[in-house]
């Protein structure tokens, strides 16, 4: 049988323990941020981010490369499905920033994206969560 003294000295630790807890539990919910570079065929950098939130996948593509003002051709496949096709162009810095949402659908989710730029350079990054 415990006594009353234990028992007291194991109050303070049980408040702390759900205090560390709780921020815990409260970023749980956000799931999981994915970050994968991918490879591209001469200078440039391709990195994709994707998180899932509440039914939809946050991404973002950031492409680096050398050229300032060129024009890259970009297509986002969600599920072998177009979710994006575009042209973008580069910054004055010589990137392209792309943001999108898809749905989150039920199990693993697979992000391709590949992009072709001026002189026949492609990128291509791939993510699945």
């Amino acid at each position: 049988m415990t006594s009353v003294r234990s028992r007291r000295a194991l109050l303070p630790l049980a408040a702390l323990c759900a205090a560390l807890a709780l921020p815990v539990a409260a970023t749980a919910d956000d799931g999981p941020d994915v970050r994968r570079s991918g490879t591209c065929s001469r200078s440039s950098e391709i990195e994709l981010r994707a998180r899932a939130d509440d039914d939809v996948i946050e991404l973002e593509l950031e492409i680096e490369t050398p050229r300032r003002g060129s024009k890259w051709s970009v297509i986002l496949l969600h599920e072998r499905r177009i979710a994006f096709r575009g042209s973008l162009r580069t910054r004055s810095n010589g990137s392209i920033e792309l943001k999108r949402s898809v749905p989150d659908w039920f199990g693993a989710d697979l992000l391709v994206v590949r992009a072709s730029g001026p002189r026949g350079e492609s990128c291509r990054v791939s993510a699945r969560l």
